[in-house]
């Protein structure tokens, strides 16, 4: 009984995933299939599936791991990328001196990526703009600040 809950939980995928996905479906059909040739001539993949042939795997919940762990990698390595993305763009903007300002225990470190998300949107779409002053509108668009965090 206990295993068919696990197979009947839903797991969700987010917005951002599922853009990957579309995106390498559309625009890098060619590579896919190029990592896919890979992984059958050198990494051991056609000694996998032929082992299949002979016994298909009975565990739903191994196979629903695994699928889980599959996007829950490929989400991981978007967000790391993202990450490094905006890290480029505080760089090359000169907002790390900007960031380094930053008291973490008033602002946290979810917001600053998010306002330096948005910053670097409004730069590649405006490069005219201040990029320091633009993070700190951002930043203060974000701020929700608590009473503990008041100073009189």
């Amino acid at each position: 009984m206990e295993l068919e809950q696990d197979i009947h939980t839903q797991f969700v995928l987010s917005y951002e995933l599922l853009c990957l996905l579309r995106w390498l479906t559309d625009h890098n059909e060619e590579k896919l299939k190029k990592i896919v040739k890979k992984a059958i001539n050198s990494e051991g993949l056609l000694k996998e599936i032929k082992q299949l042939d002979n016994h298909q795997p009975n565990n739903a919940e191994d196979v629903q791991h695994s699928i889980i762990d599959f996007f829950g990698m490929l989400e991981s390595i978007l967000l790391e990328t993202l990450n490094e993305q905006v890290d480029k763009h505080a760089r090359e903007q000169n907002l790390m001196p900007a960031i380094d300002q930053i008291d973490a225990a008033v602002c946290d470190d979810a917001t600053v990526r998010f306002s330096l998300e948005k910053t670097a949107s409004k730069i590649d779409n405006n490069p005219n703009i201040n990029a320091k002053e633009q993070l700190f509108k951002e930043l203060l668009k974000r701020w929700k600040p608590h009473k503990k965090n008041i100073l009189n």
